[in-house]
Order: C-alpha cells, then sequence, then structure tokens
C-alpha cells in the first residue's frame, strides 16, 4: 500500500511535512503519484495566495508494509532547509 506526503518549504519557515488526513492509502503507486500530484498542486497555490513565497517543495508516495510502521517511513524530503 503507498501513502501521500507532500513536502512544502516556505520562506522563513521551516519545511513541513504533511500527509492526507484522514489518511487514504493506494494500492498502486501510479494512482497514488497522480493523487500526491495534485494536492501539491493545489497546496502551493493555496499558500501562495496566502503570501507564502515558496523556496522548495515536493511530493512523492511511499510505501508501507506490514513490516515497516509508519513511524520508521523515511520521508522524501530532497531539501535541507
Amino acid at each position: 500500500m503507498w501513502k501521500v506526503i507532500v513536502v512544502i518549504c516556505a520562506l522563513g519557515n521551516p519545511c513541513v511535512v504533511m500527509e492526507e488526513n484522514p489518511e487514504k492509502y493506494y494500492y498502486d503507486r501510479n494512482e497514488c503519484m497522480a493523487n500526491s500530484s495534485a494536492k501539491h498542486s493545489d497546496i502551493v497555490r493555496s499558500f501562495k495566495e496566502y503570501g507564502y513565497y515558496i523556496d522548495d517543495s515536493t511530493f512523492d508516495c511511499v510505501e508501507l508494509t506490514e513490516k515497516t510502521p509508519a513511524s520508521d517511513i523515511a520521508y522524501p524530503v530532497s531539501v535541507d532547509k
């Protein structure tokens, strides 16, 4: 199963790792990535509408298995802010 992760780094603020709430899980990575991309676009647009400058942002999907508790996921943060 796959889970959506979106990371937003707004200038002057710490980077924020976002997950869907309530959590949704996808059986297919392609379906998850399509949803992740759409959510990323919506979040970036909203931040900009409220006057935030987006320094960096990314989205991805992480695979969850029965052996990998959600607390042990290495988030796909490609920024060092």
